[in-house]
C-alpha cells in the first residue's frame, strides 16, 4: 500500500466531504466513524462514490462492510488490492 494512495484518500475527504479537517490533520489510523473522524453513514456513502469515480473501481456488496473501511490504512490496502486485480 502506498503512502501516494493514503494521501489521495486525505484529500478527497478533507476537500469533497463536509468534515472540517485539513488533510494534514487526518491521521491514517484513526477510525473514519464517529470514534475517530466522526463520518456518518451518509458520508461514508459519499466517499465510497468519490473514491470509485477518482480510482475507476466499483466495490462489490460484499466488500462494503465496516471492517474495510475501519482506517485509511485499511481502505487504501482494499483499493490498492481491487486497483492491482483491474
Amino acid at each position: 500500500m502506498s503512502e501516494k494512495l493514503i494521501n489521495q484518500l486525505k484529500v478527497i475527504i478533507a476537500d469533497e466531504l463536509d468534515v472540517n479537517l485539513k488533510a494534514e490533520e487526518i491521521d491514517e489510523n484513526a477510525s473514519l466513524f464517529e470514534d475517530g473522524l466522526g463520518l456518518d453513514s451518509i458520508a461514508i456513502v459519499e466517499l465510497i462514490s468519490l473514491i470509485e469515480k477518482k480510482f475507476g473501481l466499483q466495490f462489490a456488496d460484499t466488500e462494503l462492510n465496516p471492517e474495510a473501511f475501519s482506517n485509511l490504512k485499511v481502505l487504501a490496502s482494499a483499493i490498492d488490492s481491487k486497483l492491482a486485480a483491474v
